[in-house]
């Protein structure tokens, strides 16, 4: 059984990131939870570390990759959903303007500020990361603690 926190923190960490750049992996068994950089990253990290890591992940049983954010409906999904859930439809027309063209993100972020909504963004960001790994873990039959 792993504790759904260190799945959380693991995925928070990196699994937010671009996909690609890291593979977050977690053992139910021993609940550990890690993670090791692609071909594609930049991340400073030992080498001699990386290996062993590597060798355990890839020998040892139990190892499973997390999904990305995209596999969670954890991509440009979100901002629009919460456009839809908590924004005045006027504003949530702009959120899907926003995410028709480049700096999506920061568009949608400089909103947030303007309307102080900020901060439920951020709540319902970290909702949803939490009801999309659970119901990722439960998905996969994989055991977790609270």
């Amino acid at each position: 059984m792993i504790e759904f926190q260190k799945v959380y923190d693991l995925f928070t960490e990196v699994g937010m990131s671009e996909p690609g750049l890291f593979m977050p992996y977690i053992n139910p068994t021993t609940n550990e939870a890690e993670w090791l950089p692609t071909s594609d990253s930049e991340a400073m990290i030992d080498y001699e570390d990386l290996e062993e890591m590597q060798e355990r992940i890839n020998n040892e049983p139990g190892w499973i990759e997390l999904p990305d954010k995209h596999e969670l409906k954890l991509d440009s999904r979100l901002p629009l959903g919460f456009a839809e859930d908590c924004l005045k439809p006027e504003d949530c027309d702009l959120v899907y303007n926003f995410f028709r063209h480049r700096g999506a993100y920061s568009n949608f972020r400089a909103l947030l500020d303007r309307l102080d909504m900020t901060q439920t963004w951020y709540q319902y960001e970290d909702n949803a990361i939490r009801a999309a790994l659970k119901k990722w873990l439960v998905n996969n039959k994989i055991e977790f603690s609270e």
